[in-house]
């Protein structure tokens, strides 16, 4: 009873796991004839698309924190996620973004505002 919030949050993570997990999956395996510098030197074909088929940055650099956010505060971000934010990225060529890239863009829209941050952290010690 007591520990609800680390079962959501292990469900959170298998689901960020599994989402992961797909990406990781659809990438192609590299070409062991390849040399190494074939490797490293980047793609001129679709270079105008190639960002929108890779995560921003690679699983590996992403550190796990949770938060606790209200439920009905997280039912309305992910309303304006579903509803907004995917079809505008969808409308930029861009689909099966990781949750890690929203949360990442979460932190930097916070960072870049920190005083509206706080108001809303005082307003909702009055709430």
């Amino acid at each position: 009873m007591g520990f609800d919030d680390l079962e959501d949050a292990a469900a959170q993570q298998d689901a960020d796991d599994a989402d992961d997990a797909g990406e990781t999956k659809s990438k192609p395996m590299p070409d062991p004839n390849q040399t190494d510098r074939q490797q490293s030197e980047p793609s001129t074909e679709n270079d105008g698309n190639d960002w929108k088929r890779r995560p921003a940055f690679p699983y590996d650099d992403a550190s796990q924190e949770a938060i606790y956010p209200r439920s009905d505060t997280w039912d309305e971000f992910e309303d304006i996620l579903d509803f907004e934010v995917k079809r505008e990225l969808r409308d930029a060529g861009l689909r099966d973004i990781p949750k890690r890239e929203y949360h990442e863009a979460l932190l930097k829209l916070a960072m870049e505002n920190p005083d509206r941050l706080a108001e809303l952290v005082i307003d909702g010690r009055k709430s």
